[in-house]
């Protein structure tokens, strides 16, 4: 390993996208350690790949050389994850090696000094389908030669990490409207110097930082004052809520920015007319969508792609504008063999186990929108199984009652429906989502009244009450489990029923 920039050392380094940062710095010839509390995959294996050294649990040695065999005493860079609060024993220790000469940073400010810097950037934002639509960008960027760099909050198989140095001009970025750090309580995606912003919608998340909706959207007001060239916005009536993304439109053209807005509408710029679930025509063992698009340059043309449903053919033809608004995609041709090359996201739809009667999909949905219009997806990839949908209600907003009756709403799609308790341990138990109340006030419409539902905290019950549920038909089952996080493990257990 070239370690001529010096020692780094990552506090929270399973956090949102630190992984990725740490392989890059490594890349860039930093000696790189770092520290956080369990991993799991994908990242944790992804680290171990990279052969970078880990310590599990913060502590202040942590931040000293004797720890890892370093000759320093304290590192020459610390970057802190935004999950790190003041009063952390390591983030204190940092602070002491700030004063003899450690310089601190947010992720945010790492991922714009070492990687942004002056490339032409763009910056994928909205409350859903980031990591998906940034990766689809990343790999069509690099099947027109562009030679991108890119920050994912996954792993994009087609890349195998989620961050990648540039060898060309442009950088993508997916971007979180998350805080950035203890110190720094702006939206993370303010520091990633946009040329371009592609953003897929704007609702309501993230409950620990914002007080409602107009706080999230006041963020997205503060981005288009970052933006040097234009904005690929999603129209009014694609949006869960069209008036936030309307003033945003209006902010950008004030600013005299460009935009185009994509989506249904027969105002929009860029327009999806239709889409059909079809066998692709380079795997036919595969289902996915032919979309029927139209934009301004290249007229209206069919293209078929491997990802599924409407929300994914939205966030498609997104992709397609910015590649357009950018200047880099010339034809239907070249996106085709882009989409044909694409090969998905770890923990994003993916497919985990298959056997002729059963499916394990894991995905990363933790929304109500996201739940939604995952099970709508995965219901129009495997035409006629029976869709049991699993959830773990573990981030900072699903643990917490404030979207209650959204997730009653959000599983109308499912044939059967399995859910934990949240436990969040930092939501008082009073505030915790009710997931038997979710549960009621989903089986009490008549639709789902014959259908199948459980709340139970035990991995080991859902599982033996999902093999119950699904041998009682002879029809495949697909489990979809969804979460942000393992899961107990679900996944595997899962698996060994249809061994």
């Amino acid at each position: 390993m070239n370690a001529s920039k010096g020692w780094a050392h990552l506090v929270a380094i399973g956090g949102t996208g630190m992984g990725a940062l740490a392989a890059l710095l490594q890349d860039l010839g930093w000696q790189v350690t770092g520290s956080d509390g369990p991993l799991y995959p994908p990242m944790s294996t992804f680290l171990a790949s990279r052969r970078i050294p880990l310590a599990e649990g913060y502590a202040p040695e942590n931040v000293r050389g004797e720890r890892w065999g370093i000759a320093k005493a304290r590192p020459d860079l610390v970057v802190i994850g935004n999950a790190i609060s003041r009063s952390n024993v390591e983030a204190q220790a940092v602070e002491a090696c700030v004063a003899e000469g450690t310089r601190r940073m947010s992720f945010a400010q790492a991922l714009a000094e070492f990687c942004i810097d002056d490339r032409r950037s763009f910056v994928v934002a909205g409350t859903h389908g980031k990591t998906t639509t940034s990766s689809v960008l990343a790999w069509c960027l690099e099947s027109l030669g562009r030679q991108p760099g890119f920050f994912v909050g996954g792993i994009p198989k087609n890349f195998g990490q989620g961050c990648r140095v540039a060898e060309g001009r442009d950088f993508v970025s997916e971007g979180d409207e998350y805080d950035t750090a203890y110190w720094d309580k702006g939206s993370k995606f303010l520091h990633y110097r946009p040329s371009w912003v592609l953003c897929t919608g704007i609702e309501f998340d993230h409950a620990d930082i914002f007080a409602d909706l107009s706080a999230v959207e006041a963020s997205f007001l503060k981005l288009v004052d970052k933006t040097r060239e234009g904005w690929i916005l999603v129209d009014d009536e694609a949006s869960p809520s069209p008036a936030s993304v309307a003033r945003v439109a209006a902010r950008v053209k004030e600013a005299g920015q460009r935009l185009w807005r994509y989506g249904a509408m027969a105002g929009s710029e860029l327009r999806l007319h239709g889409i059909e679930s079809v066998e692709l025509p380079w795997d036919r063992s595969v289902r996915g969508a032919r979309l029927d698009l139209e934009t301004p340059t290249l007229g209206r043309f069919r293209v078929d792609s491997p990802l599924i449903g409407r929300h994914n053919a939205l966030n498609l033809l997104g992709v397609v504008g910015t590649l357009l608004a950018g200047e880099v995609l010339k034809d239907v041709a070249s996106l085709q063999e882009a989409l044909r090359g694409f090969r998905g996201v770890k923990r994003r739809q993916e497919e985990v186990f298959v056997s002729p009667g059963l499916v394990v999909i894991d995905d990363f949905a933790h929304h109500p929108t996201a739940i939604r219009e995952t099970i709508a997806a995965i219901r129009s990839r495997y035409a006629g199984a029976r869709v049991a949908a699993f959830f773990e209600p573990r981030s900072a907003t699903s643990a917490r009652k404030v979207l209650e009756k959204e997730f009653s709403e959000s599983f109308d799609g499912a044939d059967a429906v399995f859910l934990v308790p949240p436990t969040k341990a930092n939501v008082p138990e009073a505030e915790r989502l009710d997931a038997k109340a979710v549960l009621a006030t989903w089986s009490s419409k008549a639709a789902n009244r014959a259908k199948f539902g459980l709340a139970d905290p035990s991995i080991e019950t859902l599982a033996q009450r999902f093999d119950e549920w699904r041998r009682g038909d002879s029809s495949r089952a697909v489990a979809l489990v969804m979460s942000n996080g393992p899961f107990g493990g679900l996944h595997g257990r899962l698996a060994t029923l249809g061994s």
